[in-house]
């Protein structure tokens, strides 16, 4: 499967990266997967040049104060990148960020919006890991930042832009 355009990710920090990205990789060696950051979209398929996709992007969130991202918990899914998943809770504030990104590149006719925090990319059916999982998964993280994704492309060649940090 191959992203499209740009994406912004609120992507964990320290520990819990560390922990996401372990899990990360020992399920793409154990099912075929490709290896990627961990990261909760807040939008994606950003169409444009680096640059001003950057400079939406610092607008979005030069005004907003960090907040905490929960997990509720393990999911498997019908699409490829969203086959295992940890659910997050839509607080206000994530929502609000998202609505504000949705606004900055006028993306009015979006699906609803549904956070999560892919951990493997596969085609369906997620493998029977649910319980292994939700033992090892953090319960969440503080969000500090954002960053700015190229997708375009096999995920391999995904890479980081811009790292901006909240508030």
């Amino acid at each position: 499967m191959k992203g499209v355009g740009f994406s912004l990710w609120i992507v964990p920090e320290g520990e819990v990266r560390r922990r996401l990205s372990a899990l990360v990789r020992a399920l793409a060696r154990r099912y075929g997967g490709p290896v990627f950051e961990p990261h909760v979209t807040l939008l994606a398929g950003v169409p444009g040049n680096a640059r001003d996709v950057l400079e939406r992007a610092r607008a979005v969130v030069r005004s907003r104060a960090p907040f905490e991202v929960r997990f509720t918990g393990p999911e498997a899914g019908d699409t490829y990148f969203r086959c295992l998943y940890l659910r997050v809770q839509p607080s206000p504030e994530l929502l609000a960020l998202h609505e504000a990104a949705r606004e900055a590149f006028g993306r009015k006719d979006e699906p609803p919006y549904s956070p999560h925090l892919s951990l493997l990319y596969a085609n369906p059916p997620a493998p029977p890991v649910l319980e292994e999982v939700r033992v090892k998964a953090p319960a969440g993280f503080g969000a500090q930042r954002v960053d700015v994704y190229a997708t375009e492309g096999e995920v391999a060649r995904w890479h980081r832009l811009g790292r901006l940090r909240l508030g």
